[in-house]
């Protein structure tokens, strides 16, 4: 998650642990988003650790533009300790960010594996086998859904009830779907209803939802790949057709800048067009 290990983080976020503790108060929701983040941090820490970060950014930065600029124009100006600020100020919100970054990709890791790892429970119930067994039975093998569950199976073996156990699973995991499923078999269990029918209502619900989001995902590809079409093949080649058109008509040169920089706004157009594509796949596993 981090290019330093989450140890060092913490040993990081440790000595800044008292600046940081008087950051955490404006951010209420961080202690959670750590939790469903899986960060082994308390906020305290983790907001010590971003303002470590921030400032070693904002003075690297500092000290490579007020070299450049001594390079060039002989001196310094207020544009450096600026370029210094400011690098400080994004940097450090970018940072705090990432547990709400991270708690939604662990959401989006729980989903996809969501729907194998119902029907394995709807199969275990319904063929006699209790449901802290069958529970026991999803700890392995399908990914993210199974280290929620052991984390269910940990909780109940440490002699805390079955109900209470779920209900922190649904505290801890921001996905929706895996807090509906957690909170109707809780509703189940205190009911003292059938769990099986649950999980049958669960995995046919769940099944008809993953069939919408492909079919969504299919009707947003065709207006984003007209897009993509416009804005990386048709202007760009209308683009410099007029500027070839232009520049024979004017007799002015075409600088020799402006064709690579065409090549370098389109290579990053596509780096961002294509990670966004990606961003709006959904994981599905029907």
């Amino acid at each position: 998650m981090f290019p330093v290990s989450m140890r060092t983080a913490k040993a990081i976020g440790e000595l800044f642990r008292g600046v940081g503790g008087n950051l955490v108060t404006r951010s209420s929701a961080l202690p959670m988003q750590l939790r469903q983040a899986d960060m082994n941090l308390t906020a305290a820490e983790y907001m010590g650790f971003s303002l470590f970060v921030a400032l070693l950014y904002g003075i690297v930065s500092t000290a490579a533009s007020g070299l450049l600029e001594y390079r060039t124009t002989g001196g310094a100006t207020l544009v450096t300790p600026a370029i210094g600020v400011v690098m400080f100020i994004v940097t450090f919100f970018f940072v705090s960010s990432f547990p709400r970054v991270f708690a939604i990709r662990v959401a989006k890791e729980t989903e996809k594996d969501m729907l194998g790892a119902m029907r394995h429970l709807l199969i275990e119930v319904r063929s006699g086998v209790s449901l802290f067994h069958a529970m026991v039975g999803l700890t392995k093998g399908y990914g993210r859904v199974s280290v929620e569950f052991d984390a269910i199976v940990r909780d109940i073996n440490s002699g805390m009830k079955e109900v209470d156990a779920l209900n922190r699973a649904a505290e801890r995991n921001t996905s929706i779907f895996f807090r509906r499923t957690v909170w109707q078999m809780v509703n189940s269990l205190r009911a003292g209803s059938d769990v099986s029918t649950t999980l049958e209502s669960i995995t046919d619900a769940f099944t008809k939802n993953q069939i919408i989001r492909i079919r969504q995902y299919g009707q947003e590809l065709n207006p984003l790949t007209m897009l993509y079409m416009i804005f990386s093949v048709i202007l760009p080649s209308l683009g410099i057709t007029f500027l070839i058109v232009l520049s024979s008509i004017s007799g002015l040169a075409i600088p020799p800048v402006v064709l690579p920089l065409i090549i370098v706004v389109l290579v990053v157009f596509q780096f961002f067009f294509i990670g966004y594509v990606k961003t709006r796949r959904p994981n599905v596993t029907v």
